[in-house]
Order: C-alpha cells, then structure tokens, then sequence
C-alpha cells in the first residue's frame, strides 16, 4: 500500500496510515488521485502538493 495519496483536484497530500474522517479520502474520483514515486512527501512537496491539516502534522 503507498504511504501517501494526491488529490489533484484540490491539490493536497494525505498520509494513508495516518488518515482521519476529515479526509474524506473515499470520495476522491480515481481521475484525481496521484500516487508517488518515490513515496515521499518531499516528492509530493516537489509536484506542489499542500498538506492535509488533518493528517499530515
């Protein structure tokens, strides 16, 4: 399972193992999800992704 989860819609990373309500990651349409390669938030900081508030601290 990856570690961390894009939502291109609203441009924002979510950590998977740490995941909380308030993400809502269950309604993220499969045309706006982006997975990482590598797995990191640096690489998702790079595509200029924003945190989560709820599960990346």
């Amino acid at each position: 399972m990856s570690g961390f989860l894009g939502d291109k819609s609203k441009m924002t990373v979510h950590h998977l193992a740490n995941r909380k309500s308030e993400c809502n990651i269950y309604h993220i349409e499969m045309k706006d999800r982006e997975y990482f390669t590598p797995d990191t938030l640096d690489c998702a900081k790079s595509k200029d992704y924003e945190f989560c508030k709820f599960c990346i601290d």
